[in-house]
């Protein structure tokens, strides 16, 4: 859960049991919360149909394990009342660094793998000196996104290039492209104005708004990746 919106809140509820506050916070920023919960469905469509699953795959799984892991210690920090913007920063990094590494194992052609190699290094270069601790990183975020954007149209060139896909609607990766398209489009223009809307002078209903549907993406595309785990057993027949 986004710390933020918790530290703007003017509240006795410090000395309440954590369980309570979680509720608490529940109840004040409930499509928030509800897309923290929803980022176990993926780690849990992925363990029925891991066996399925190609390498790649596999590393997008794993990454949403990670990201699962950081979302339980985030809402940790909410429920503690402590800012945890830093580990949407570094949360960031992961699965920017990620997509480019599945990505990388998906082209076959070295001309994009080396393309995928330098987005890679360029990814990790801005998200490190960019980091910011206390607010949004909100270069790397924009960076990211144009990053996933770029993804997907070197992925759709392949595809219509080889036509070696029979079924599209079976094929994980194009769930994947479908998941970055919604992904990045979807909020790039909120943190191209982050400044404005997502920053700590941004007003607390103009944050909560925009926040909110920054939310609403986040579950849309943590269904989409549980399509993609799906799938798989699919393509495998």
């Amino acid at each position: 859960m986004e710390a933020y919106l918790v530290l703007r809140l003017v509240t006795n509820n410090k000395n309440k049991p954590m369980w309570e506050r979680y509720m608490y916070l529940y109840s004040k920023y409930p499509i928030t919360a509800t897309s923290d919960i929803i980022t176990i469905f993926p780690v849990i469509v992925g363990i029925i149909f891991y066996k399925y699953l190609s390498k790649e795959i596999k590393t997008l799984f794993y990454f949403s394990v990670i990201h699962f892991i950081g979302d339980i210690y985030s809402t940790w920090l909410s429920v503690k009342w402590t800012n945890n913007l830093h580990i949407f920063n570094i949360l960031e990094i992961v699965e920017a660094s990620g997509m480019c590494f599945i990505f990388w194992m998906l082209f076959k052609q070295s001309m994009k793998k080396k393309l995928l190699l330098m987005l890679l290094i360029t990814v990790l270069s801005i998200g490190i000196f960019k980091f910011r601790a206390t607010e949004f990183a909100f270069i790397p975020y924009v960076f990211n996104r144009l990053c996933y954007m770029i993804l997907v149209f070197l992925y759709f060139h392949t595809l219509l290039s080889e036509t070696s896909v029979k079924n599209i609607l079976a094929h994980p990766p194009f769930w994947l492209c479908a998941t970055l398209t919604i992904y990045s489009t979807g909020s790039i223009i909120i943190f191209l104005f982050g400044e404005q809307i997502l920053s700590s002078t941004a007003p607390h209903e103009k944050f909560t708004l925009f926040y909110d549907f920054i939310s609403v993406i986040n579950i849309l595309c943590r269904t989409l990746i549980c399509v993609v785990f799906f799938v798989s057993k699919y393509e495998k027949n």
